[in-house]
């Protein structure tokens, strides 16, 4: 009788979507092992997409196709599922109807999925959860039932994006130095103070301005820091050879001020307007939002007030969605390769998989595999970038994803992280900053130490 009430819910759920489906259908293969429960439209350019990709990348590497990097080619697609709306109990019936369907893998991307997760580890052998940690969610969501162990969990260390998107940013100012009149400036928000999610965002974009700082002062007492100057402006010069000194970056906010403004209160297109407005006054040259579709907010008061101010995107390539005019580069998670990395470990001898019988033999598994665990960006640094665009030349790119010295003083931003954040962003700003221009030296010995 369940399995009848379950079947009618799905065949309720799917019926309105068949002629979608059926379109669909001409122009992919669609597999039927491994589904993506969307929390939007599945072409949304950001966490969905990026999961499906992944996904469907996976599939095709699984297929034989020669040429990987062509794999959009392929007809061969990872099945994907997009709910009616966002309640829990649409998510259920999603969930139900990826299971009938024969889904042994789900894809949850997005922590909105964080409320329902519970349901979805008892409808498939396992499931991977993007941005959001798999451990202690209890089966069917009943807090005094068993805890689920077939959950992989995928986290990303966003102070470590919002750090490499702040650094790409001090030098495309430092090339930009006569437009702005020596005057650079950054400024940033969010929507929601959020220490894993929103607010270590900004702390990674405001901190990359000090650190800039700290490398080009020549009376800096910190030598492995100071080392990277030469480095930095070699690259600049070889863009612009008429650069002939680098320029420190100035905070449009001021970090010590306990009633600053950082946060719009909301993740709601149009509430990003007041403090757009505010950081647009506060000459602030280059603005960091962390508030989804308040970022269109920010571009639209740019050019209301007629500002010469750019916009940093995050998460995915922002760019693909409010055009390059406004956003120079994106702080990126790559949700993507997160997802076909996590699905590889998945279906491979390390979980006890078996490939003729296409099942998990538990008592083959070894310590390798991911199931039941977290994996970080702290240990797979494929997961975090910049967006390239047009106002960002490929030196700097390369130069981001490759120097090795770089590569260490991510890696220390992200423990200085780890030991100092807080509930709340401003009490994480007072462990950070001695003064508006000056780190605290404890945190300025981490990164000179990780250096080493």
């Amino acid at each position: 009788m369940r399995k009848i009430m379950k079947f009618i819910m799905a065949l309720q759920i799917v019926i309105p979507s068949a002629g979608f489906l059926t379109a669909c259908l001409k122009k992919y293969h669609y597999m039927n092992n491994i589904w993506v429960i969307s929390s939007g439209t599945i072409n949304d350019k950001s966490f969905n997409q990026s999961a499906w990709e992944g996904a469907s990348k996976y599939l095709v590497s699984q297929g034989g196709q020669p040429v990987l990097s062509n794999w959009q080619n392929s007809k061969i697609r990872a099945s994907y599922f997009e709910p009616v709306g966002l309640t829990p109990a649409e998510f259920k019936a999603a969930y139900i109807t990826a299971s009938i369907a024969g889904a042994k893998t789900l894809i949850l991307p997005g922590f909105i999925h964080g409320n329902t997760i519970g349901w979805a580890s008892t409808l498939a052998n396992n499931v991977i959860f993007i941005d959001g940690s798999g451990q202690n969610i209890h089966k069917n969501m009943e807090q005094k039932g068993s805890l689920a162990d077939n959950i992989v969990g995928i986290l990303f260390q966003k102070e470590i994006a919002g750090f490499l998107a702040g650094f790409v940013t001090a030098m495309w100012l430092n090339l930009h130095q006569t437009e702005f009149n020596g005057q650079l400036r950054i400024g940033t928000y969010g929507g929601m103070d959020n220490p894993i999610g929103v607010s270590n965002y900004l702390w990674g974009f405001l901190l990359s301005a000090d650190i800039f700082n700290e490398i080009i002062n020549n009376n800096s007492v910190y030598p492995n820091l100071h080392e990277l100057k030469q480095d930095i402006l070699t690259l600049l010069q070889g863009i612009n050879p008429a650069l002939t000194v680098l320029q420190p970056i100035r905070k449009a906010q001021t970090v010590l001020n306990k009633n600053e403004s950082w946060f719009s209160q909301s993740f709601n297109q149009g509430d990003g307007k007041v403090i757009s407005d505010y950081l647009i006054s506060k000459k602030a040259n280059v603005i960091f939002p962390v508030a989804g579709p308040q970022t269109q907010d920010t571009i639209d008061r740019i050019k209301y007030n007629e500002a010469n101010t750019k916009v940093v995107g995050v998460d995915t390539a922002q760019s693909e969605i409010y055009g390059d005019q406004y956003i120079i580069t994106s702080g990126l998670l790559n949700i993507a390769q997160a997802t076909e990395d996590a699905l590889t470990n998945i279906y491979s001898s390390a979980c006890g998989y078996q490939a003729n019988s296409k099942t998990w033999d538990n008592s083959k598994a070894t310590n390798n595999c991911w199931i039941n665990t977290d994996q970080s960006s702290s240990t797979n640094a494929n997961w975090l970038g910049v967006e390239k665009t047009k106002w960002i030349d490929n030196k700097i790119i390369s130069y981001i994803n490759k120097d090795q010295k770089l590569m260490k003083l991510a890696t220390a931003v992200g423990a200085v992280y780890s030991k100092i954040n807080q509930l709340h962003f401003v009490d994480t700003l007072a462990l950070t900053y001695e003064t508006q221009q000056t780190l605290k030296k404890a945190v300025l010995l981490m990164l000179e130490h990780g250096l080493k």
